[in-house]
């Protein structure tokens, strides 16, 4: 196994501790279809790599006092790849010729802007590295809002860019979020990209979420807005079936790729 494969098997775990609270061996093995040695060496590695974790008998527990942690630009750009292109290649072919659409920061609308070869687009961004990415697309006029640079994710935040961001009106806003609870809406990790997604409701007719199934009945520490304010969500086919039913109950189109 490589290194790659190994990190996202990881990461399958944290997100079920933090979905589940705790995770036991029997649940590694069965989940991961791995042999119980290899299943305990993951849970080893967590607990050494990630204070938000303690070792139980037979498991690993979310400390009471944690909030989930938020990986850098080049590790997050590594896990769950191909769940991410497939929902970036499905929300591409949402949008229109002649469009006007916000692309909000994240991995997965790194991959939409690869993803994006309509004529006449015009595209407000608040990430560095989709900036660059769509700069050498010349059907497309683009514009970056300023603002304050976040180190190792090249997010665009703080009061400039908040303020920068209601000189525009948009058809469709695409947004990621770092987690997604039916009652406790979208929420993220830290507090530098909240006030800029506080804002793309103001600018935008239509949202569209992008998020992988392991986004789903999490929260973290900062509320952006409830789900219900959410028109249309893409996500990978891990998704749950009861996932499903609570997300299509509140009205949002939710589509599959």
């Amino acid at each position: 196994m490589n290194a790659i494969d190994k990190y996202n098997r990881l990461e399958n775990i944290k997100n079920l501790i933090f979905k589940n609270k705790r995770i036991m061996t029997d649940d590694i093995v069965e989940t991961l279809k791995v042999s119980y040695p290899t299943a305990r060496r993951y849970m080893q590695a967590l607990i050494l790599s990630d204070n938000s974790f303690s070792k139980i008998r037979n498991g690993i527990m979310l400390k009471t006092s944690s909030t989930k942690t938020e990986h850098v630009f080049s590790e997050k750009i590594n896990i769950r790849i191909e769940q991410k292109k497939a929902i970036a290649k499905k929300c591409a072919s949402l949008i229109s010729n002649g469009e006007s659409i916000l692309i909000d920061s994240g991995t997965t609308c790194y991959f939409l802007a690869k993803e994006l070869y309509q004529s006449d687009l015009n595209v407000i961004t608040t990430d560095l590295k989709i900036s660059m990415e769509l700069s050498n697309k010349k059907k497309i006029s683009l514009y970056t809002i300023g603002g304050q640079v976040r180190y190792g994710y090249y997010s665009i935040g703080g009061a400039m860019a908040r303020d920068n961001l209601l000189l525009f009106n948009v058809e469709t806003a695409i947004m990621s979020a770092d987690a997604i609870d039916i009652d406790k809406g979208i929420t993220n990790t830290e507090m530098f990209e909240v006030s800029v997604k506080k804002e793309i409701k103001k600018c935008s007719k239509k949202i569209i979420l992008l998020a992988d199934s392991t986004k789903f009945n999490i929260q973290t520490l900062h509320f952006i807005m409830p789900i219900t304010d959410i028109d249309i969500i893409i996500t990978d086919s891990e998704i749950s079936k009861e996932t499903i039913n609570q997300v299509e109950k509140n009205n949002i189109k939710l589509i599959i790729a």
